[in-house]
């Protein structure tokens, strides 16, 4: 057991996650992904340590899962009349192909009501490459949020239709960038959170909650100054600032009519509201008083901190699955994901991609043997054209409108995994 957690922790370190809404990534599991994630209410393989840990009571074995995403992002930016940057100009970001693993376990206990499930992935992450040719390059380059969560959960089954589970949440946010063409900015933490979850057995029908709370994630690192900064003299700084993950709640059904089908559905509440601010601090003196000096030459009020506003909104997702049972050992998926952007129009920033999107799925999962699934899967994430006008200035008080333009974009995932039943 301690090797398979230490194989799950090692390979989930390496995830390079990119956004999806906000900066959530929802695609944790490949069954469950080809279903459009509409998986709180489904719970029955290895993923439900993610999903609803309360299933974990309800599986008639012990599981492992290993998986991952190949994510391939493709983003856009061109200006519009109310950018004011004198020649039209049309950017594309670095296009990125990253890998987003995961690894799961759940665990009964023999004759008792006990289960218990570990969950290794990376929901949160962010990852995007402007050039330095771009009209905002001074306030957004290469942005980067890599994390990890490991999250234990022990549950209870109260009855032969309820169950319930409870559990802690770990986030390490172990690479963070937020770079511009004045300075360079990177630095790392750590937080804790928890969550709960339900879910209730019918006939024909299951109903699934879970709730997660919010991770305060402290941040300090290091600060570089680049182009006018440096002039200045700032040189370099510690860095302190904080993030904090979005409490959420997901609610689903999943109805089975008959053997070979299963349909699930999930709403998905995701309070963006704790993403209110981006406040910088620096260590140095000497870095805070030319950061201020270039902020009084750009109009902004001479702080000598970053203080980005985000305001964002809470939002709610729609995930529709399907999954058809066409013979002994193999199935097929479909799923569709309604997820809207949580920025509003006057808080944009390039630095993080700003669009509702929706995605497309497809799944194959077939039985190796009695014990081993394979699943794949594919999605297609179209990103909506967002027109925007008014952008706010970096730091406030600067000129408000480089950052204004049309950005569109698009993600390909390929989805692999192996279920074990032991």
């Amino acid at each position: 057991m301690k090797r398979i957690y230490l194989t799950l922790a090692a390979i989930v370190l390496l995830a390079q996650p990119v956004y999806a809404g906000g900066f959530q990534v929802g695609e944790m599991a490949t069954r469950a992904a080809g279903m459009g994630s509409a998986f709180t209410a489904v719970a029955d393989d290895a993923s439900a340590a993610w999903f609803n840990p309360a299933g974990t009571v309800f599986m008639d074995s012990n599981q492992a899962m290993l998986g991952g995403d190949v994510i391939m992002t493709n983003n856009k930016f061109s200006t519009n009349a109310s950018n004011p940057y004198p020649v039209p100009v049309s950017v594309d970001a670095a296009s990125k192909t990253l890998f987003v693993p995961h690894g799961y376990l759940t665990y009964r206990w023999a004759g008792t009501k006990l289960g218990a499930s570990l969950g290794i992935n990376s929901p949160f992450g962010l990852e995007t490459d402007w050039p330095t040719t771009s009209p905002f390059a001074s306030y957004f380059t290469f942005s980067r949020i890599n994390m990890v969560m490991v999250n234990p959960s022990i549950a209870y089954q109260i009855s032969d239709k309820l169950s319930i589970a409870a559990g802690v949440d770990y986030a390490n946010a172990y690479k963070l960038n937020l770079n511009s063409t004045i300075q360079d900015q990177s630095g790392n933490g750590d937080g804790w959170g928890g969550n709960v979850s339900l879910l209730y057995k019918g006939n024909g029908f299951n109903l699934g909650i879970t709730y997660r709370s919010r991770i305060k994630i402290g941040i300090s690192g290091n600060a570089t100054a680049e182009g006018n900064l440096a002039l200045l003299g700032a040189g370099t700084s510690s860095l302190n600032t904080s993030i904090t993950l979005p409490d959420q709640v997901n609610v689903g059904l999943a109805v089975m009519p008959n053997a070979q089908w299963l349909l699930s559905l999930d709403v998905d509440w995701v309070n963006w509201k704790t993403f209110d601010a981006l406040n910088i601090t620096y260590g140095s003196a000497t870095y805070r008083t030319a950061l201020a000096g270039l902020q009084s030459g750009v109009g902004a009020t001479p702080t000598g901190s970053t203080n980005l506003p985000m305001n964002w909104k809470a939002t709610v997702a729609f995930r529709l699955g399907a999954e058809w049972k066409y013979s002994k050992r193999a199935r097929v998926r479909f799923g569709f994901v309604y997820d809207p952007t949580p920025i509003n129009a006057a808080d944009f920033a390039a630095a993080i991609p700003g669009n509702d999107r929706q995605l497309y799925s497809i799944g194959y999962g077939y039985d190796i043997t009695p014990a081993t699934t394979l699943d794949l899967g594919y999605d297609y994430v179209h990103f909506d054209n967002r027109n925007q006008t008014q952008s706010p200035g970096t730091p406030p008080g600067a000129p408000a409108s480089l950052q204004n333009g049309n950005y569109k974009g698009y993600v390909n995932l390929i989805m692999a995994s192996v279920d074990t039943r032991f």
